[in-house]
């Protein structure tokens, strides 16, 4: 088998591997799952990253249940890491067991929710069954997306911003044409950066994803009422959730609609979400396939800056930040100086207005 395993931002190398996986089932319902990488045999020109004996012990528990064991063992060279991100992934903790557990975890939690009853929502308001699996495949749809855009696997060609403009460490590339019926086709531009920030995941993340914050940080919304028309949540902290966002120019008039996935757990957090046209919206709610509705997410993710117990200090944040926008003015040889100007004003107005909130107590 081969695989890439990544992380949520362009400033962390993918790493990949060759490898061998070997299951088997023991007595007392007990299965085990064992990788091991293959370098050894099948030379790879530019080997940074072994997979060395690694895997999982699953058990049978009661109520149709499982134990999970995770054990990750990988050699890896990592002198190339960009310095903001080099105390989380040489300690291990970026591609910790924990985060396969996390990963698993989350899994199983969005499809024990999308298998759920349908169940009122915020202020009572009921989604029927159909509409409630759709606009979760939407918003799984939408997440997966996004972290496909800003990865750093071979298939991403990230290219970095001149050095005159305000916004550092700034990563862009195109995505696949947009084409919508009626409508002027577009390349799709993805940028992205991420910064440091000195306070604590869970404070970063409840500022970034509530809807009373929103107008702080979000240049469409400035000077707007936000508010969250439904929510379903998505396993039992009540954080974690798939919300529909309303955006309001004045009491009587819907200026955009925006669907948001957010989710946390020790190893990270993240805030997606998308604007929303509202007939597509309305057509999803009542059972509608998402395959066919055009979206493009933007967000945030956040690690911690050190894996907990590390070095001395509190354990602050870094948050990568990533945005989509469609440019008819650009190719994929050639970018002008004006799509440049607006990528530098999007990033290095939305970095200082987070700063500002949380190094200034305006949350």
């Amino acid at each position: 088998m081969s695989a890439e395993f990544h992380q949520r931002t362009p400033l962390i190398p993918a790493r990949q591997c060759y490898f061998a996986r070997y299951c088997k089932k023991h007595t007392n319902g007990t299965w085990g799952v064992v990788d091991v990488s293959l370098e050894n045999l099948f030379p790879y020109p530019q080997v940074q990253f072994r997979r060395r004996p690694s895997g999982c012990v699953i058990q049978e528990v009661g109520n149709r249940g499982s134990k999970v064991t995770w054990i990750e063992h990988v050699e890896v060279d990592n002198r190339s890491l960009h310095p903001l991100f080099r105390p989380i992934v040489s300690s291990g903790f970026a591609f910790s067991a924990k985060r396969w557990i996390a990963t698993i975890n989350r899994h199983c939690q969005w499809l024990t929710t999308s298998t759920a009853r349908t169940a009122p929502t915020t202020d009572g308001v009921l989604i029927p069954q159909e509409g409630r699996e759709s606009l979760l495949k939407l918003a799984e749809k939408m997440t997966k997306n996004f972290f496909n855009n800003i990865n750093s696997c071979s298939e991403n060609v990230w290219s970095g911003l001149p050095q005159n403009f305000a916004a550092q460490d700034v990563r862009l590339r195109y995505g696949n044409i947009l084409k919508v019926p009626g409508k002027p086709s577009g390349n799709i531009v993805i940028f992205t950066t991420s910064i440091q920030i000195p306070v604590p995941m869970e404070v970063l993340f409840d500022f970034l994803r509530h809807e009373r914050t929103r107008n702080r940080w979000d240049l469409l919304s400035n000077q707007r009422h936000v508010q969250e028309l439904v929510y379903v949540s998505n396993g039992e902290n009540p954080k974690n959730r798939v919300s529909i966002m309303q955006v309001n120019s004045s009491p009587n008039k819907i200026e955009i609609l925006y669907l948001q996935e957010s989710y946390t757990d020790e190893t990270g957090s993240y805030i997606v979400y998308a604007p929303m046209d509202i007939m597509a919206m309305s057509k999803i709610l009542n059972g509608g396939n998402p395959k066919f509705v055009s979206i493009l997410p933007s967000g945030f993710s956040i690690m911690p800056d050190k894996a907990p117990g590390q070095g001395d200090g509190a354990v602050g944040s870094i948050l990568t930040l990533a945005f989509q926008s469609v440019d008819r003015l650009s190719n994929k040889e050639y970018m002008p100086q004006s799509t440049l100007k607006i990528i530098d004003a999007i990033l290095s107005t939305t970095v200082a207005s987070i700063k500002d909130a949380m190094l200034f107590g305006i949350r």
